[in-house]
């Protein structure tokens, strides 16, 4: 089942400034543009998306590359594979010949984007900005063609919105007549808002200004086509009026799917530890993997895996009565997407040698704390757990110490309770949560 997406990529010599060069030819084989609409029904939520799928299918037909929008505020250096389900889906298109045009927030990233937040957002400054986009692209690579310059493009918002030091190509007098199109009454209807008036927190204007921000990048872009969450579609929406004012064509807008983290409580999030990382190694996906919760299988084959539906029904079937086995074919499928079915091979094996023999695995993922952290203080801020998290797992004998490390990778070790934890240095600590969770306190 192993595809392209695990070949070799190469960033392109052009990153900017191509967005008037004459487009490249697409595929138009009618076969091959249902097949790649069939991956896209399992990635895309087409009653959410403001454009059909009709009406993709026939602008995939008429053989004219699009230029796909991938906007990104590089607000964390760690993504998780909820945020590769937009990438998979663009990179699909960009299969058929498409421009995967990507937009790095250079400049929306230090205005701090509202989406979703009720207390306004601290502002990032430059170098860590910088330090996120190497960081972001190193990480996009493996599923993004970068191979192709004709596919591939990089653009920063800083080349027309300028930066604090340097001015862009957008004028204070461009920016005013850009407001003349925007209401009000329409910006203060996101909920956000509405909720910060209520109790009487600040709405500052920089952030009151991002949607048209990123609507207008849109224009700058020359977008036919984005693909986000739901959380992003006030935003590319604005980008239409933007865009008919300038005699651009609508940018077509489609929204993906959302599942449930690995705790079934909210999406992937890395501060509720509930994800599994895009740079995490083919062992941490599969380990990570198994701790999610039976109920959510189905969903996650669906969405993470691009194995076929026929044979995962005859793994529900053949597995229905062994729920940690069918849990392994997903992980061993989520592994083949990323690595390659050698390294889905290996990480299963390691898994089974570890669960059987009761070792630790042969990759344990690190995770900084301060020297005068605790435990109890590591496991939630490193890795995201709640109180209430910490005394579930006291109570079902879930959270260990690991003591001892033998050559063959047995151990050794000792539960752990509230008085320890919180007395407990964590710096140097390996510690088991869980069936399969092994962190490493550094």
């Amino acid at each position: 089942m192993q595809n392209d997406m695990t070949q070799d990529k190469k960033t392109p010599t052009t990153a900017s400034g191509s967005a008037d060069a004459p487009r490249a030819a697409t595929e138009r084989d009618p076969a091959k543009i249902e097949a790649k609409l069939l991956m896209l029904d399992r990635l895309i939520d087409w009653p959410t998306s403001l454009t059909s799928r009709e009406d993709l299918n026939k602008a995939l037909s008429d053989g004219r590359q699009m230029r796909i929008k991938f906007g990104v505020d590089i607000t964390a250096r760690t993504l998780h594979i909820g945020h590769a389900v937009n990438l998979r889906a663009i990179r699909h298109l960009q299969d058929l010949g498409h421009k995967v045009v990507f937009m790095l927030g250079g400049f929306t990233t230090l205005v701090g984007d509202p989406t979703g937040k009720v207390v306004a957002r601290v502002a990032q400054d430059r170098d860590e900005v910088e330090e996120n986009k190497r960081a972001f692209i190193d990480q996009i690579k493996s599923i993004i063609r970068f191979d192709i310059p004709d596919r591939i493009e990089i653009r920063d918002n800083t080349e027309w919105w300028g930066t604090p030091e340097k001015h862009g190509r957008i004028t204070v007098g461009h920016l005013f007549e850009l407001l003349r199109t925007i209401t009000v009454t329409n910006l203060l209807s996101r909920d956000m808002f509405r909720e910060r008036m209520k109790k009487l927190d600040p709405i500052y204007a920089s952030e009151f200004l991002y949607p048209v921000l990123q609507g207008y990048d849109s224009v700058e872009m020359q977008s036919d086509l984005t693909i986000v969450g739901t959380d992003q579609m006030f935003n590319e929406k604005m980008a239409w009026e933007f865009q008919e004012a300038s005699g651009q064509v609508k940018q077509a807008v489609f929204c993906t799917k959302i599942t449930p983290g690995l705790d079934g409580r909210d999406k992937q999030s890395k501060s509720l530890g509930n994800y599994v990382g895009l740079a995490f190694s083919p062992q941490e996906k599969f380990n990570s993997t198994m701790l999610l919760l039976d109920g959510l299988v189905s969903q996650w084959f669906e969405v993470y895996t691009e194995a076929d539906p026929r044979q995962i029904s005859e793994w529900k079937t053949d597995f229905g009565a062994d729920p940690v086995a069918l849990k392994k074919r997903l992980a061993f499928c989520i592994v083949e997407l990323f690595h390659g079915r050698e390294e889905a091979e290996k990480a299963e094996s390691e898994f089974d040698s570890r669960k059987f023999k009761k070792k630790v695995p042969s990759v344990i993922g690190a995770k900084s704390v301060n020297p005068e952290d605790t435990v109890r203080k590591a496991l939630m801020t490193a890795l995201g757990r709640k109180a209430g998290d910490i005394r579930d797992a006291i109570s079902n004998n879930a959270l260990n110490l690991i003591t001892k490390v033998n050559d063959d990778g047995s151990y050794e070790e000792e539960k752990l309770d509230m008085v320890k934890i919180s007395a407990m240095k964590a710096k140097g600590a390996l510690i088991r949560w869980g069936k399969n969770g092994f962190y490493r306190f550094e």
